[in-house]
């Protein structure tokens, strides 16, 4: 092991790590009773969740930092670049990194804790120094540069994954001069510093935005089943005769197109603009603005005019130029689609026999009103159509049985990371195996809003794997025995996201960096989109 690799590392290791190296075979050991310390047995290499303990991540980490950084030296002193020995090589380094990483980073946005969250602060910058340990080595970097140099001919995957080494290693850094690289390096920590207290502080303060309603008659217009909810969310933080209506992690809230009481839908609307910004120990302000001074910093190191234009040039998109084209076209006719649609929620205001302004928080419950009286549509009226496990069952999953062939069983046997989160085993139309999908879809204090698709296993040929998917969502769960009804929002919601998991469930590719969603960002989310576009489709 290098000398930097010993400083990066080394200081790191201390009480937590017991790491034994053959030099014949360069392997690394942690405590055999460490879930991580192996390739998980279980189907479709699920984790082994019931075995996991907080007090395993952090040997884990740091064993596997340090067994990825030796598997680093040994491709730099493999003689001669080949694609085999260096980007090959790479794929398959840090396997131990990766099994604690994706276990640990969905546990900490699904569930965390206040150990979770030490946990993160602790190990956030030393991923970060981790991660500039590899992609800054002017070494590696020379081997991977000499190797796109020569230039493959065919278009094949192995030319795919050279590119998009060389253009990681890149996109890092590793072409700067040795003193801009050493600047980026700090750059980098204090960004995952910030990332990691960002998340932890608008998850709390989303959870203290919370509003708390004293009567149900100001729950007028909710459904039985969303009140029911409200009911559920204020005992589970121990509000006997109490209602909670729990602020969600886009603005707004799905209630406000159904609440009468138009003080509620102030309160809540203000309270959901206001989150990270109440001047409490939860403020994001000096967050965003460290975050952004760095940022603005570093891309003057890359020669770019703003942080935007360095985020672009890896993107569908290549440059801000070009997303401002695309919105010039766009925004002249959206801008006048909602000028007209004001006029028309500030006829039906008056209509209603009232004469306030038109506010933020009339906007969904009016439109509601509008939609009903023009098309006569009534978006709350469907709910009872979309209970969860109907639309789960005869909805995301009929419709991918009829586009793909597949079929999906539950498995009640298989351990997840919540009991909450659900496993499904996922079949071929020939009953071959496709992998897991993991559907944990209710609202909790422990989870960060919103609603997201991630792997817990990636497909790929390489190493023999297939993929194992979790969907999140943030529903709000009724009282035991009462059906979930969810919003005509949900619904879109559930089919978006199962877009993504039908993305990573779908992956048929030789290496896991180019594996199912492992594509430009702004490009992830075209899938997504067309799958929504089944949710109304007269089969389905």
């Amino acid at each position: 092991m290098s000398r930097r690799a010993n400083e990066i590392i080394n200081p790191f290791l201390g009480e937590y790590t017991q790491i034994m190296t053959k030099k014949s075979s360069h392997l690394h050991l942690i405590d055999l009773d460490n879930p991580f310390a192996a390739r998980s047995t279980l189907e479709y290499e699920l984790p082994p969740f019931e075995r996991i303990r907080d007090e395993h991540y952090l040997p884990a980490f740091y064993a596997g930092m340090q067994a990825q950084l030796d598997e680093v030296e040994e491709i730099i002193n493999s003689g001669d670049p080949s694609f085999e020995n260096t980007i090959v090589a790479l794929e398959k380094s840090g396997q131990l990194l990766m099994r604690v990483a994706t276990v640990f980073f969905n546990k900490s946005s699904s569930d965390t804790s206040s150990v979770i969250d030490t946990i993160e602060e602790e190990i956030a910058p030393k991923l970060a120094a981790h991660n500039d340990a590899i992609k800054l080595n002017p070494e590696l970097f020379d081997r991977i540069q000499e190797l796109y140099d020569a230039d493959f001919k065919e278009r094949s995957e192995d030319a795919w994954l050279l590119e998009k080494y060389y253009r990681d290693f890149l996109y890092a850094g590793a072409a700067l001069p040795e003193s801009d690289r050493e600047e980026l390096k700090t750059i980098n920590a204090e960004l995952s510093q910030l990332g990691t207290k960002f998340a932890r502080q608008t998850l709390a303060d989303t959870n203290a935005s919370a509003i708390v309603v004293e009567s149900l008659s100001e729950l007028d217009g909710l459904s039985a089943n969303e009140i029911a909810a409200a009911k559920a969310a204020a005992e589970a933080r121990d509000m006997p005769d109490k209602w909670l209506i729990n602020a969600v992690n886009f603005t707004g809230s799905p209630l406000l197109a159904s609440l009468n009481n138009r003080e509620l839908r102030e309160r809540i609307m203000k309270a959901s603009l206001e989150k990270g910004n109440n001047d409490n120990e939860n403020d994001n302000k000096p967050v965003v603005l460290a975050m952004v001074r760095l940022r603005a910093r570093r891309a003057q190191l890359f020669g770019a005019a703003s942080h935007a234009e360095y985020i672009m040039r890896e993107q569908t998109a290549k440059s801000p130029a070009n997303v401002h084209a695309m919105m010039q076209k766009i925004a002249p006719a959206a801008i006048n689609n909602a000028k007209t649609e004001g006029e028309l929620l500030h006829e039906a205001i008056i209509a209603d026999g009232q004469s306030h302004n038109l506010e933020s928080w009339d906007w969904a419950y009016y439109s509601e009103k509008v939609r009903l009286a023009t098309y006569s549509i009534d978006t709350a009226a469907m709910a009872p159509y979309f209970e969860l496990e109907r639309v789960l069952r005869d909805g995301i999953f009929y419709a991918a049985t009829r586009l793909f062939g597949l079929t999906f069983t539950e498995r009640p046997d298989l351990v997840t990371y919540h009991p909450e989160a659900r496993a499904f085993e996922v079949l071929d139309e020939d009953g071959s195996r496709v992998g897991l999908f993991i559907a944990d879809f209710y609202t909790r204090d422990s989870k960060r809003g919103g609603a997201w698709m991630n792997n817990l296993v990636d497909q790929n040929f390489l190493l023999g794997q297939l993929p194992v998917v979790c969907n999140n969502l943030n529903i709000p769960k009724p009282p035991a025995g009462e059906p979930t009804l969810i919003s005509f929002d949900f619904l879109r919601t559930l089919f978006h996201e199962f877009g993504h998991a039908l993305h990573g469930l779908l992956s048929q590719t030789k290496y896991p960096r180019v594996s199912g969603t492992n594509v430009q960002r702004d490009f992830v989310e075209f899938p997504s989109q067309v799958n929504e576009m089944w949710m109304l489709w007269p089969e389905v």
